[in-house]
């Protein structure tokens, strides 16, 4: 139990950054627009 206590201390910094970057990437993938405009516009369309 305590090695993997020990190597998560020692790699979440990079998993961490790993999920960031996929993050990233997922948002300004070219196409995933139309996907976050429609999502931004669900508080609007919900006055009708």
């Amino acid at each position: 139990m305590m090695a993997i206590i020990q190597w998560l201390q020692h790699h979440s910094v990079v998993m961490m950054a790993a999920v960031f970057v996929m993050i990233l990437v997922t948002t300004f993938w070219p196409g995933s627009g139309s996907t976050f405009e429609k999502a931004a516009r669900i508080p609007l369309d919900d006055d009708r």
